[in-house]
Order: C-alpha cells, then sequence, then structure tokens
C-alpha cells in the first residue's frame, strides 16, 4: 500500500468519522473564544482608558448575525447537530462581544443593553419552546423550508459581498500603516480552516436539504464563505507586503526612542 492508498484510506474514514466535522467544530469554537477575547480587551481598554484593538468594522456585528440565523433555523430543519451547535455558539459570541464593544464607558446598566438583553433570551428561551411545543410553527417552518435554506445562502453571500468586504479593507489598510499586531487575521485564518473542513464533507457526505443548484446547500454555504475568507487573507497578505516600509520606519524610531531613554 502506498502512500496515496493511505491517505485515501485515511480521508475516508475521516468522512465516515465525521472527523472533518470534529475539526471544523472545534475551528468555530476557537474563533468563539478569540472573538471574546479581542471583545474583552476593547472592553479594558475602554474602562482603563488605554488604546485597546482596533474597533470592529461598522455593521459587522448585525451582518454574522443575519448570516448566522436563517442556517441555524435549517440546522433545525434537518435535525444536523453539526450546523445547530457551531451556529448557535458563534451567535452567543457575536452577542456577547457586540455588548462589550458598543459601551462608550465601559458600564451595561443603560435601558438600552436591558432591552437587548431581554429580547436576545426571549428569543432564545421562547423560540425554542415554540419550536418544540407548535406543530403550526413545525409545519410552517418545513413547507418553507426551501426558502429558508435559499435565505441562509444569499445572507451568506451578502455577508462576503459586504461584510468580508470592509474586513480586506480594513485589515489591509492595518497592515499597511505598518502595525504588527495580528489578532484579526489570526481569527480570519481559523475561519478559513472552520469552512474548509465543512465544505469538505458537505461535499462528499451531502445533507439532507434538497439542493441548490445540484449541490448541497450547506456545502454553498460554506464554500461562498471560504471564497470570502480566502479574500481577506489575500488582502491582508497584500497590505503586509505594501507596509514592509512603513514597519521598518516605525521599528527605527521605537528603536531611536529607546537609544534616548537609555
Amino acid at each position: 500500500m502506498d502512500y496515496r492508498e493511505i491517505a485515501a484510506a485515511v480521508f475516508a474514514r475521516m468522512l465516515e468519522l465525521n472527523g472533518f466535522l470534529y475539526i471544523s467544530a472545534l475551528m468555530y469554537v476557537i474563533f468563539a473564544v478569540g472573538l471574546i477575547r479581542l471583545g474583552a480587551s476593547y472592553h479594558g481598554a475602554t474602562v482603563s482608558g488605554a488604546a485597546g484593538p482596533g474597533q470592529f468594522p461598522e455593521g459587522y456585528f448585525a451582518m454574522l448575525v443575519v448570516q448566522l440565523l436563517p442556517l441555524t433555523v435549517t440546522g433545525f430543519i434537518l435535525s444536523d447537530v453539526f450546523v445547530i451547535s457551531t451556529r448557535i455558539g458563534t451567535l452567543v459570541a457575536a452577542l456577547v462581544v457586540y455588548g462589550l464593544v458598543s459601551s462608550r464607558d465601559g458600564t451595561f446598566d443603560s435601558p438600552r443593553y436591558q432591552w437587548w438583553a431581554t429580547f436576545w433570551l426571549a428569543f432564545g428561551v421562547l423560540g425554542t419552546m415554540f419550536w418544540f411545543y407548535s406543530p403550526t410553527m413545525q409545519r410552517l417552518v418545513f413547507v418553507y423550508e426551501q426558502w429558508i435554506v435559499w435565505s441562509a445562502i444569499i445572507a451568506m453571500f451578502a455577508h462576503v459581498i459586504w461584510g468580508q468586504r470592509v474586513a480586506a479593507r480594513t485589515l489591509f489598510h492595518h497592515f499597511v500603516a505598518g502595525n504588527y499586531t495580528t489578532r484579526r487575521l489570526r481569527l480570519q485564518i481559523v475561519r478559513f480552516f472552520a469552512f474548509l473542513t465543512q465544505a469538505t464533507h458537505y461535499w462528499y457526505v451531502p445533507s439532507k436539504a434538497a439542493p441548490v443548484f445540484g449541490l448541497d446547500p450547506i456545502f454553498l454555504q460554506g464554500a461562498i464563505a471560504l471564497l470570502g475568507v480566502a479574500f481577506v487573507l489575500m488582502m491582508a497578505l497584500f497590505g503586509f507586503i505594501r507596509g514592509g516600509e512603513a514597519r521598518r520606519e516605525k521599528k527605527f524610531e521605537l528603536g531611536r526612542s529607546q537609544f534616548a531613554t537609555s
């Protein structure tokens, strides 16, 4: 047995045991934790008045939530544990981080936050109860399953066109300016592997959803997202290359200031 046969056997075993989905789910967890850490750093800097990490692009969390909701509903329709768990986990992380970074003074005692928390908790608790206790709601969701699946794909496409374009521009200018920090870039790398392993699994093992353009909709959603993240990483790389001179100037100024204070 040569290395190609071994690789094919390992690949088939990974598909059989849902190995790619486990890797993708782990990437989602790492992304959620990284997102929370970035939000906590920003919140800490707001409270202390220090210079924190750059703000998230405007509208980033709104687009992230809009992109997550239809696919989460699709996961419930298909009883797909991977889709349900990864999207709910990411949604919770996005809502927590939005709360952290949207406060101008670091406090959360305004009526705005109380209503915001009430809405999302009610949505999660009552929405789950309605799903399990209301045959009418289940019937409506199943009747309009194809529309919900389409909305998930369209939402991801819109997120790539608008949200990822903003993220790509932000990272590009970040590195062109000579900055070294890569926390947001690392999150994009994690997302790349999350979508790559998701798309790989659903390409070979399609879900129970009706195909869209002859392709599994969860694969299609992951493939669209993968292209979007790849574009962000490519723009970050171009920015890093173009920012070489600015980094050298910053390094020189830092060295000169340290020499002056020594």
